[in-house]
Parts: structure tokens; sequence; C-alpha cells
């Protein structure tokens, strides 16, 4: 089998009818290079070829989620040229993927992040006002910073107080935002199709997270964050406030339930703090 002679053809499918970007494109083109690494696979040999390939893998000293990546990259590419009739049927069992335990994303309790964003208007930054506005739009709604930053105006609906998404995958979603907030995107000058622009420029994910960094220099906030514990915190709150995890899951564009119950995780954690901290009883027993 011609890996080069297909390699297009899989290129295309996945930028058409994946809807991928071009750089998660080529991360599965550079696994899938890391497998093909002779120009010619026989398919009769291709079962032990991809047994020995997840064999060594295991062995290396690889992180879980980049192992588990690579054979997923594989996995579905074969599945393609399978849907393809280009060759005969894979013995898919070999490619288990790893237990990946999931590292569970900093949050932020209610009450300190309300103190952050009061923190945050003391600082002496150039534009810190636009700055706080995205961070706030990612508190209050759980978009990512870059669904956040690719806001235009033409996706508000003053109406019924929402904005239209475009996540991953070329997803829309449907999200509701408070009054007031709104309110305050109206202030802002209508220069370009962007919300969030600077010198007719759509402002950047790394300028967002360097007003962060510089606020931590400055002192104006006490520990170093990023813009997606901003996220991670809205979640979050909603679990702790009773919210449907099935809410949460189209809230903040999850594909997939198991995604969104790592957020059940961080609020049992912050639970236990709260309770650890502050019981009656602490240490008096």
């Amino acid at each position: 089998m011609k890996y080069e002679k297909y390699k297009g053809l899989y290129t295309q499918f996945l930028i058409s009818e994946k809807n991928l970007s071009r750089n998660s494109v080529n991360n599965y083109l550079v696994d899938l290079d890391q497998f093909f690494f002779t120009d010619d696979t026989k398919v009769s040999n291709l079962n032990d070829k991809i047994k020995s390939f997840i064999t060594n893998l295991r062995k290396k000293n690889l992180r879980t989620s980049s192992i588990n990546r690579k054979i997923s990259a594989l996995k579905n590419f074969l599945k393609f040229l399978h849907t393809e009739k280009i060759i005969e049927q894979i013995d898919f069992q070999e490619f288990e993927s790893l237990s990946n335990s999931k590292k569970i994303p900093k949050a932020i309790s209610k009450t300190k992040m309300e103190q952050i964003f009061l923190n945050l208007h003391n600082s002496k930054q150039t534009n810190k006002e636009l700055y706080i506005l995205v961070l706030k739009l990612i508190y209050l709604s759980g978009l990512r910073i870059s669904e956040a930053l690719n806001l235009k105006w033409s996706d508000i609906n003053y109406q019924d107080n929402s904005i239209y998404v475009y996540g991953k995958g070329a997803k829309e979603r449907k999200v509701y935002i408070v009054k007031d907030y709104l309110n305050h995107l109206k202030n802002l000058g209508k220069n370009n199709q962007f919300v969030f622009a600077l010198s007719n420029k759509k402002i950047s994910t790394r300028s967002v997270n360097k007003f962060l960094e510089n606020c931590y220099k400055d002192s104006i906030i006490k520990f170093k964050l990023s813009s997606h514990v901003f996220r991670h915190s809205f979640a979050t709150t909603m679990l702790e406030n009773n919210a449907d995890i099935r809410h949460i899951q189209k809230l903040l564009g999850h594909s997939s339930i198991s995604t969104t119950e790592i957020y059940t995780k961080v609020a049992k954690s912050m639970k236990k703090r709260v309770l650890d901290s502050y019981h009656p009883l602490k240490n008096k027993l």
C-alpha cells in the first residue's frame, strides 16, 4: 500500500468532511508519517505492523495522552481506507487506548472571582477595560478564549440577549448572556467586524494572557492565571448551583459528556476545601 498515494485524499477528507483546521490536520499527518516511515507497506503485513507499532509506543517514555493521540490518528486513517475499500478489514482490537487519568482543571470560587475582577480594574495597563471584557465574557458564558475573540458584532442578538458561537469543528451553538454585559459591549467602538479589536485588528489569545501575566507581576492579582481558568470556573460554578450537566455540556460546546464530567471532580474538591477550612469543629476533634 502506497501511503503517499492516499495521504492527500485523507487530508481533503479531514478538511472538507471533518471540518478540521489546518493545524489539526498537520498534527494528524505527523503521527501517520511516524507509522508509515517506509514508502510501501504490504497489506498482508499491516496488522503485524500495527501491533508492533503500538507495543513500541507503550514502551517509550511518552505521555499517555500522546500515545492515545497517535493510536487514534492511525485508527481513524485505517477506518477511512477501509470505508473507501482501499484496504480489507483491520483487527481494531489492537487499538485499545491506555487509561488516561484526566488532570483536574484549576477553578476559582465565585467569591474569589469577583475579587479578581475588582483587582484587575486597578491595573494601569493600556486597554485593560477591553481585556477585562474578554475575560468576563468567558466567565459568564464558558466560551473558549478563541471563541470569545472570534465574536463578531453580527453574532450578537440584543433582542433575546444571546450570541452565536462558532466552536471546534465549525460547530455552531447559541449562548445566552446577561443583558448588563451586552450593554457594556455597546459602548465599544464598532470599527472592526470583530468585537474585541485594537488598531483595527482582532486581539490575540497571547495578548489576553500577557495582560494577566503583567497583572501578576504588578501584584494586582496574587497568583498566576490564564484565560482558561475563567472557563473552568464558569463550569464549576454552574455545577455548584445544581445546573444539569447536559446543559453545561451544551454551553461549553463539548461533543462528549465525559469531557464535561471532569468538572464534577473540581466541584467536589472545592467543596472539600471549604469544609476543611471553615468547619466549626476543624482541628478540635
